[in-house]
């Protein structure tokens, strides 16, 4: 049974492979989330994994920035050097681990380059975990459109693009909150790039709820047996998919969402060991539309957003704490051919596909241009 009316849920210890598959083809052509519990990683490495992040982002400026990332995207991105979204940097830090990591050692800061190798065992092995229930979701994804089970995962070597993220959200004080204003967002709304996420968000019973993930929905989706509010919001324009730079007939995929009003639907943080799954741009445009990337935002809990009063007065005091998720982007190799899959398994070789790796070199280029046109706030004045 879901723990959330709107974003389904599945158990990949109890529910039947066919129940699994249902699940994921009414979440994923839909509201384009789902949460798993009982797979994946182990409870006891997803907690350490959260206490070492803590460990890394607490290190000094200059510490952190031996570990600066550089082409491949592997290492530390500071805080608001990135823009997901129009107009907007993102308040958050990262440290990325894994891509060519089946390849080539990546040099890894403290804790991870302790003597005891304990903490780098463990980012090792829960990297291996997502990297295999990463494939049997998979498989569930093309049982449902008619596929081959291995048509997918044959297309993920281990280690080579896919990456984990930790991520961090620092706290504000109080005269910080004083000065947030509608430029002041944790990550813009955006949809992912490839073909799957997998995202851990903190259950730290010691902290306050960290709220603030955002799913952008169809309001039918949201009140399925309710008459809809009057205050209706529109689809953003940030991390446009229309762009020319894509090439990818993205209006065509996405025509039967236009017909409906969106609002952002506060997602929710799956029960201890539990993740939330969602897909990026590259399993839509395989798919042919029929799973959705859709996007998401996170906000900082006092900003403006569709929740309600009551909603807001709960999630101010979380407003001062950090916030710390950890993600699983898993993307095809660069060579993938996004061929189209057609009704009945087939697959559309009419026209020439773009790869995986012009898809992720695309939305690469467009964030970065994005946040070299985007000051960084001052929050003095």
């Amino acid at each position: 049974m879901s723990f959330d009316p709107v974003i389904p849920t599945i158990d990949l210890s109890s529910d039947p492979p066919e129940k699994q598959a249902q699940t994921i083809k009414d979440a994923l052509g839909s509201v384009g989330f789902f949460a798993v519990l009982n797979g994946g990683p182990k409870v006891e490495d997803i907690d350490a994994l959260f206490a070492y992040s803590e460990d890394f982002f607490s290190l000094p400026m200059e510490e952190k920035e031996k570990y600066l990332a550089g082409s491949s995207g592997s290492g530390y991105t500071k805080l608001l050097s990135q823009a997901l979204g129009e107009g907007k940097r993102d308040h958050k830090e990262t440290f990325s681990y894994g891509k060519y990591c089946g390849i080539k050692e990546q040099a890894m800061p403290y804790p991870f380059s302790s003597l005891d190798e304990i903490a780098l065992q463990t980012i090792r092995r829960f990297y291996k975990d997502c990297h295999e229930v990463s494939e049997k979701l998979m498989e569930l994804f093309a049982q449902v459109l008619e596929l081959p089970e291995d048509h997918f995962k044959q297309s993920h070597s281990f280690g080579l693009n896919t990456a984990m993220s930790l991520i961090h959200y620092p706290s504000l004080d109080v005269e910080g909150k004083k000065q947030l204003s509608e430029k002041d967002i944790r990550a813009g709304a955006h949809q992912d790039w490839g073909t799957l996420t997998l995202l851990f968000q903190s259950t730290n019973p010691f902290l306050p709820a960290q709220p603030g993930l955002e799913v952008h929905l169809p309001k039918s989706a949201i009140y399925k047996t309710q008459d809809f509010s009057p205050n209706l919001t529109t689809q953003p324009k940030s991390d446009d998919p229309n762009s020319a730079s894509t090439n990818l007939d993205y209006a065509s995929h996405r025509s039967n969402l236009n017909s409906d009003e969106y609002e952002w639907y506060p997602a929710p943080v799956p029960p201890r060991g539990g993740f939330l799954v969602n897909v990026g741009l590259a399993m839509e445009f395989w798919s042919s539309g029929i799973y959705k990337a859709t996007l998401h935002r996170v906000l900082f809990p006092n900003s403006p957003s569709s929740h309600s009063e009551k909603e807001q007065d709960e999630e101010e005091e979380a407003g001062l704490v950090d916030r710390y998720s950890l993600a699983f982007f898993v993307q095809p190799d660069d060579n993938v051919e996004l061929n189209p899959i057609l009704p009945g398994g087939k697959i559309d070789y009419t026209k020439k596909a773009i790869t995986s790796g012009e898809l992720f070199n695309t939305k690469l280029k467009e964030s970065m241009d994005r946040s070299k046109n985007i000051p960084i706030p001052d929050k003095s004045e």
